[in-house]
């Protein structure tokens, strides 16, 4: 039997194994932060990937990653190097929670009705180990040659700003957010790089929503491929019926945060923690308003980019390896995995898992037009539609504002025209200043109810170095 065919029966068994007892299903994949099945969840994969990606200790994964669910009374997550498994469960121990680690992959949470039996029936393919490229310069390699205290020599401006990006309260940390990275690169080199301790250069960690901007770099290659059409309708086969208004959402629409579809916005509890799979959840919901006439952040738009892609390459195998070939390797993004649903869905809203330099190596990408090594990889004119601002919300003074799964962050005191960034819950940000050579990375752990200004370390930076 071929990879491509195993593959697929792979992903017939774990349809069949799903749908014997009753799937877990939320409409929109909506559910509360805090009930038990879904701090379970939270917990089961945040201890996953942090321990057998990242190499975190579980003392430490409780202290950070899952301060925002300690306290509440639920038992340690339990770890099995063996098989590299993590199980939490709720206050009573009848809620049981499994997240399973593969190389290639990541971690998946494995939904409710799934039981650690079911493991091997998840989709996964197959990559070699990453190439050694500690002897090469950064970006191609990972040699980065700094001194010790992270600033390149005649840009010790930037010592002062790293100082207060990390330490206690400042303009862009008026809360007391936790940095885990900041690095800024000019013209494709590293002038300062930074690590909290306990982490450095090859801590992954979540991107959460830094990860829409991945995607909507993907849906242009795609296009570029002629694998989809950016203006036309968003080629998704659940809504393939004579008369369904949802046939007028576009792909444009979509990267825009403008189908007009109900959601829960930011709140896909479900898919995240709950074990949901991403189809049953962001294809089920109607119309609210005509497409195009609303701005409203969504992550079931990102997720329908994804599904609709998969749907065009008719391919499960090449759809699972599309990021890795397409995007990620090709640049050196090799400490990088975007996890999948136990069906083998991209959940590439917020799941990817990366350290801070592929961010910057993502960073650098775009900010050359899409072009690496003198290699086209986004199609002419991609990156300008990504930061232009979607019709649906204007620039306003003072305000971040937003283009195509990308932030824009030109209205901002001290900002230069045409700055945009990717922005991801817990401060995952890769800014890009156009025409100035300039990228800027800080990663985080803010706790809830704190946030990081991106927008006031880019300024401070921007000044100084008085560029």
């Amino acid at each position: 039997m071929t990879r491509l065919r195993l593959l697929c029966a792979v992903l017939t068994l774990a349809s069949v194994s799903a749908f014997a007892t009753p799937p877990y299903e939320r409409p929109a994949g909506i559910a509360g932060d805090r009930e038990p099945l879904i701090v379970a969840g939270y917990r089961a994969l945040f201890t996953c990937s942090a321990h057998f990606f990242a190499g975190r200790p579980l003392d430490d994964i409780r202290r950070v990653e899952l301060v925002d669910v300690e306290g509440l009374g639920y038992p340690p997550p339990a770890i099995d190097e063996r098989t590299r498994t993590v199980t939490a469960t709720d206050t009573s121990g009848q809620i049981v929670r499994i997240a399973a680690f593969r190389d290639t992959m990541g971690c998946t949470l494995l939904p409710p009705q799934w039981s650690r039996r079911d493991i091997p029936k998840l989709p996964y393919v197959a990559y070699p180990p990453a190439p050694d490229l500690s002897g090469r310069p950064f970006p191609e390699g990972e040699r980065v040659d700094l001194p010790p205290d992270g600033i390149a020599n005649g840009f010790e401006a930037l010592g002062p700003v790293l100082d207060r990006a990390f330490d206690g309260r400042s303009d862009a940390n008026p809360d007391g957010a936790v940095t885990t990275a900041v690095i800024v690169a000019v013209d494709g080199r590293i002038v300062a790089e930074r690590y909290r301790p306990g982490f450095g250069v090859y801590s992954g960690y979540r991107t959460w929503s830094t990860s829409k901007s991945l995607v909507g770099a993907l849906i242009g290659i795609a296009a570029g491929h002629g694998i989809l059409d950016p203006d036309a309708s968003a080629d998704i086969p659940e809504w393939d019926y004579p008369g369904d208004p949802r046939q007028a959402i576009t792909y444009r629409h979509l990267l825009r945060m403008s189908s007009g579809l109900q959601s829960g916005g930011p709140n896909t509890n479900a898919i995240y923690f709950g074990g949901q799979d991403v189809v049953s959840a962001a294809t089920t919901t109607p119309l609210e308003v005509a497409p195009g006439t609303r701005w409203k952040y969504a992550n079931n738009d990102t997720l329908l980019l994804l599904r609709a892609l998969r749907h065009r390459l008719d391919d499960d195998l090449r759809y699972l390896r599309f990021p890795y070939d397409e995007l990620l390797h090709p640049i050196g993004m090799y400490h990088t995995r975007m996890e999948i649903d136990h069906l083998g869905n991209f959940v590439g809203s917020s799941q990817t898992y990366t350290t801070a330099r592929d961010l910057t190596r993502f960073g650098l990408l775009i900010a050359n037009d899409g072009v690496w090594n003198r290699r086209r990889l986004l199609p002419e004119g991609w990156v300008e539609f990504l930061r232009t601002p979607a019709p649906t919300r204007p620039p306003a003074k003072g305000e971040w504002g937003y283009g195509a799964q990308f932030w824009l962050l030109d209205q901002m005191p001290g900002i230069p025209p045409g700055t945009f960034t990717t922005a991801g819950n817990k401060g995952q940000f890769v800014t890009i200043v156009p025409g100035r050579g300039l990228v800027v990375v800080r990663t985080g752990v803010d706790p809830d109810g704190t946030r990081f200004e991106q927008h006031r370390l880019v300024a401070e930076v921007v000044s100084a170095l008085g560029r």
